[in-house]
């Protein structure tokens, strides 16, 4: 298979303008083809239906040292696919986010109820310090730190860890930028040209100096890319469900 790059997409779409190729641009209509490609690049990893490839994920390895409670995912990270693993010790627990670190911790204590107003009652808390044991439960939270420059998810664990820790775990991830003429998409088979490329073309329809008479032609390609991406969504078409049975005796 010819490998497809960004220029080749470039000059493709450059028709659609009455060009022979990209180079015969102005700058400014070469630009936005750059952003018309990437779109329909972003959309073959988040599509509009939800239902995302697996060539959308990454498995990341989290190395944390003892009492480290967070670890950076990366920018191009947009949340965690399935449950992530504490090698060698099992799957971590999900937490909504830090409240719920926050009710972990806290116990009941007593009601205080104020002189003179009936059934007016309020329950009183009081918490401890974080636990540093081994961590059983995990939260993504995309709060600046208050240094971030970009979006940075991070994996928070809970109890703080109390020595080093590993853990394993599947995240969906957006596609790097095409930007330099030499770059290829990321993606497998003849998805460039059978999905990436009509739904560029589509997308092509707001530029404006494009007046061509196809418009409900090209509408109608990019349905029918949607819906072959969707077909994609997994790699794996037959899927058993898995038994544990309680053995005689026990």
């Amino acid at each position: 298979m010819a490998v497809i790059t960004y220029k080749a997409l470039q000059d493709q779409l450059a028709s659609m303008l009455g060009a022979d190729g990209a180079s015969d641009l102005p700058p400014v209509d070469q630009t936005r083809l750059g952003i018309f490609i990437n779109q329909a690049y972003r959309e073959c990893y988040l599509p509009i239906d939800g239902r995302r490839p697996q060539w959308a994920s990454r498995k990341l390895t989290l190395s944390y040292a003892k009492e480290q409670k967070s670890a950076e995912l990366g920018t191009d990270v947009i949340d965690v696919d399935k449950i992530p693993e504490l090698d060698g010790l099992g799957p971590l627990s999900p937490m909504s986010g830090p409240e719920d670190e926050i009710r972990i911790r806290s116990h009941y204590s007593s009601d205080f109820k104020a002189p003179g107003l009936r059934g007016l009652g309020f329950p009183n808390f009081e918490g401890i310090e974080p636990e540093v044991s081994r961590p059983i439960w995990y939260y993504v939270d995309t709060t600046d730190s208050g240094t971030d420059s970009e979006v940075m998810p991070r994996l928070f664990l809970y109890p703080i860890p109390d020595q080093a820790y590993t853990v394993t775990l599947r995240a969906n991830v957006m596609p790097a930028e095409l930007s330099f003429d030499s770059d290829k998409p990321r993606l497998p088979g003849d998805v460039v040209w059978d999905i990436l490329f009509p739904l560029a073309q589509e997308k092509m329809l707001a530029d404006p100096r494009y007046n061509g008479a196809n418009k409900e032609l090209l509408v109608l390609a990019a349905q029918n890319a949607r819906k072959r991406l969707s077909t994609l969504a997994s790699a794996q078409k037959h899927k058993g469900s898995m038994r544990l049975v309680k053995r005689g005796g026990w």
